[in-house]
């Protein structure tokens, strides 16, 4: 909260360093993250690029998965700014709906790729580190893990993108106190 000439206390205008930070660090991971799991999927088994991909891209998955908990957290305990008070009420509810999905799917995502390798037959390792196998060896649950791990991030790549048009129509289309890249900047 701020204090205004009254030394009444106004509700913050951006989001707290840490969200901010948090939100811009995740964005660029879990982007790099989609596009090098497409770059892994076309190479052969047997390339030892490929090897050494995945294990990164386990890694950087397990550090995802712990920034969500970590963002969950500082997102629970900050004072959030309120949103344009000229936004339509479906505009709103689209947001906080957007949202809330971004939310389920950066847990989601990395989550189903753990138990896809954890139940699977290679398990976790996190930068060399081994994590243990929460699930056992299951085929079923690793071949299912495997199958929303390849039809997730694609949901996520969608609100991920209507979540940046809703900020560029903010921004470039709408009144100038609707803008809502300034929160996060």
């Amino acid at each position: 909260m701020t204090e205004n000439t009254d030394n009444v206390l106004l509700p913050p205008i951006r989001y707290p360093g840490a969200m901010r930070l948090l939100h811009w660090l995740m964005a660029l991971l879990i982007l790099g993250m989609i596009g090098a799991g497409w770059y892994m999927a076309e190479l052969p088994g047997s390339d030892p690029l490929r090897y050494k991909l995945v294990m990164l891209h386990k890694s950087l998955g397990i550090t995802l998965l712990a920034l969500f908990f970590i963002r969950l957290s500082v997102r629970l305990r900050s004072t959030i700014p309120p949103l344009p008070t000229g936004l339509p009420e479906r505009e709103i509810k689209l947001a906080h709906a957007a949202h809330g999905l971004l939310y389920l799917l950066m847990f989601l995502v990395p989550f189903s790729g753990y138990v896809m390798s954890s139940a699977g037959k290679y398990g976790v390792q996190w930068f060399g580190i081994a994590l243990p196998d929460l699930f056992g060896k299951s085929k079923v649950l690793s071949k299912f893990a495997h199958e929303m791990h390849g039809i997730l991030p694609y949901i996520l790549l969608g609100i991920i993108a209507l979540h940046v048009a809703g900020v560029i129509k903010h921004r470039v289309f709408d009144k100038p106190e609707n803008d809502v890249l300034k929160r996060m900047l």
